[in-house]
């Protein structure tokens, strides 16, 4: 009996640790979700990284947006900053992990901050398009941002 005690405590440890970790990699797995587009004038507009949202937010390419929407967009590593600019008459310089941010030289608050991934900053998509003059649609059942804007060339 006394032998068969250690092998039952040892056996209900690693059922425990197992059901534990089990639980733990179900609580840290991502979620799958659908992939979002996001179109430019009723044509797609491609980004180098997915359409990524959290809290309800969707973040994409800060110089692919920009760009597309006649802007600019530079990261200043120093201050750890996006300034996104266009016609030489609107600046918004964002600030990472932070609300806080300047717009045409006044302090302004922004919904949601931009991210930084490996080789490029993510911007609220929402936010930003509409700052640079585009009208935001979204529809829920293709999960496609729709951008309207009149391009001047």
């Amino acid at each position: 009996m006394l032998r068969k005690v250690p092998a039952m405590l040892l056996t209900a440890a690693l059922l425990t640790g197992s059901v534990a970790a089990t639980a733990a990699f179900a609580q840290t797995a991502p979620v799958q979700q659908q992939k979002i587009s996001v179109t430019l004038n009723e044509r797609p507009l491609a980004f180098p990284q997915d359409v990524v949202t959290e809290d309800g937010v969707a973040y994409v390419n800060a110089s692919t947006l920009a760009i597309a929407l006649g802007g600019t967009a530079a990261w200043d590593s120093m201050i750890k900053s996006v300034l996104i600019a266009k016609n030489n008459n609107y600046a918004l310089r964002m600030y990472e992990n932070s609300t806080f941010a300047y717009k045409n030289g006044k302090e302004i608050r922004v919904p949601a901050p931009p991210r930084t991934t490996t080789g490029a900053v993510l911007v609220p998509l929402v936010y930003v398009a509409q700052e640079l003059g585009a009208e935001v649609t979204y529809d829920e059942n293709t999960l496609t941002y729709n951008l309207q804007i009149e391009i001047v060339k």
